[in-house]
């Protein structure tokens, strides 16, 4: 498909940086939101809702995003590129291949490798399990349904007259027909599988990230020798290990599990700041272009970044130690440690409530403020932390939210 970033190779952004997602993801997340339920309260596929919760969190937490569209001649969502031009381009829909022969060959090889693997150990069908039904697999796109146009899209951009191209394209469309003997439904995913180690090598190649499907996620995590290290999946996940404990708490004196629905933290954040399911994209790109969100953003890709680099570890160490004492001072102020006798110390300088939130703030001494301005990124982590403790799941607001 050609569009805005398509003016050929010399004028193409750098993807240093980008988060590459999987155009299921991007195609699951616009059912999700723009489902007509049949019967009132009734939810899409819980994995197209899993799509839009993280299409969500890609607006706040990523500086740009991109899929590819080397295998379409359309938009896979309008309206997210218009939300996304409104609120400073940060969602590309483009071809991201890279104009040269070699590269698809030899992702195409790997590939193929890593799909023969996973069939060959069983984990491809283990993985299957997961899932109520071969029914799920109605969510996927038709071509993973079909051998011969998969072929066409996997061999797309791979030189066939070289020899390696003949070679990959060989050991390719010989693990098809190997296939043809297998239930529709494993041959299904596998080749939905196999373009997601496709996306996962062209966004290393790339100096990118990957961000896949949910279902693909741990097939390609059982590929990978040494995973790639995220600072902001660690950030979410201790922010959101104190709603867990206060769940747990809860749930203890009941006796039984009064809260156990699943808390996506980003989604469910700007889902509770919204009145109806259509303003979901414009308040995530709200939220996004506030002080806080940004300096939070920025923080965690310039961990990332050092992480990948392996240099700075006073500042990685600096940034752990400042997770752990947000988290750490929130348990407290909601009882879920012991208080020491003495006086506990904010030593972050952290206030109660940011002031762009609805809660009331106590004036705010000079010196405070100035602390406040250069740890912006820490009232946003604290505010999710916060309200981590007070929202509602996505899944159960959305259901409650009309459209």
């Amino acid at each position: 498909m050609s569009g805005s970033d398509d003016a050929g190779h010399a004028d193409r952004p750098s993807y240093r940086g980008f988060v590459l997602l999987d155009n299921t993801t991007v195609f699951g997340a616009r059912r999700a939101f723009e489902w007509d339920p049949v019967r009132p309260r009734e939810l899409p596929s819980g994995v197209n809702l899993r799509s839009l919760m993280d299409v969500l969190e890609a607006i706040v937490l990523f500086n740009d995003f991109a899929v590819d569209n080397s295998s379409r001649e359309y938009f896979a969502w309008p309206h997210l590129n218009q939300v996304s031009e409104a609120g400073g381009s940060f969602f590309h829909d483009t071809e991201v291949l890279i104009n040269s022969y070699a590269l698809p060959t030899a992702i195409t090889e790997i590939s193929t490798a890593q799909l023969s693997h996973l069939l060959d150990s069983g984990q491809l069908v283990a993985q299957l399990g997961f899932m109520p039904s071969s029914r799920e697999l109605d969510v996927l796109p038709p071509f993973y349904r079909d051998t011969d146009e998969f072929m066409r899209l996997a061999y797309n951009g791979v030189y066939r007259r070289s020899r390696e191209g003949a070679a990959a394209g060989a050991r390719l469309r010989a693990l098809a027909l190997s296939l043809e003997r297998q239930h529709p439904s494993v041959r299904n995913f596998a080749y939905f599988a196999f373009r997601g180690f496709y996306y996962q090598q062209l966004a290393h190649l790339m100096s990118a990230s990957y961000m896949p499907h949910s279902w693909r996620s741990g097939l390609i995590r059982s590929q990978i020798d040494h995973p790639v290290v995220k600072f902001g999946d660690l950030v979410l996940d201790e922010t959101a290990s104190i709603r867990a404990a206060l769940s747990e708490r809860i749930n203890n004196e009941f006796g039984a599990a009064a809260l156990s629905a699943e808390f996506p933290l980003i989604a469910s954040y700007v889902i509770g700041q919204c009145s109806t399911r259509r303003s979901l994209l414009t308040t995530a790109v709200e939220i996004r272009r506030t002080a806080k969100a940004t300096a939070f953003r920025n923080w965690i890709y310039d961990i990332e970044e050092k992480l990948r680099n392996q240099h700075d570890l006073v500042a990685i160490r600096t940034a752990q130690e400042e997770l752990r004492t947000v988290v750490r001072e929130l348990e407290q102020e909601l009882g879920l440690t012991r208080r020491e006798k003495q006086e506990v110390v904010v030593k972050l300088g952290i206030p109660l409530a940011s002031a762009e939130t609805t809660t009331h703030v106590p004036t705010v001494k000079p010196w405070l403020s100035r602390v406040f301005r250069r740890r912006t990124h820490l009232v946003f982590l604290r505010d999710l932390a916060r309200e981590s403790t007070r929202l509602t799941p996505f899944a159960t607001a959305f259901r409650q939210l009309a459209t």
